[in-house]
């Protein structure tokens, strides 16, 4: 999905993934490795508005954010000129 920027297969994917119990397929280092680069892609296709939300709903309850998330959410705030908002999410 990161690969090829596809959002769509990213929640088709992650969709899949919240199913039942199928989490439990990824330990714990794999699962922080999955939400990550999930998190990298939202960054980086969608709207600001949709990348906070997520950043809201996944971090610290899915995973840590990483420094390159950190970075990647930054450089979302500013391609969207929404920097007033970094207060909020740090």
């Amino acid at each position: 999905c990161c690969d090829v920027k596809d959002t769509k297969l990213a929640y088709q994917l992650n969709r899949a993934l919240e199913k039942g119990d199928n989490w439990k397929f990824l330990d714990v280092d794999r699962l922080n490795g999955y939400w990550s680069k999930f998190f990298s892609l939202l960054c980086m296709m969608e709207q600001i508005e949709v990348v906070l939300k997520w950043y809201k709903e996944m971090s610290s309850s899915l995973f840590y954010p990483t420094p390159k998330n950190i970075l990647d959410l930054l450089q979302a705030l500013d391609a969207a000129n929404q920097l007033e908002v970094i207060p909020s999410v740090w």
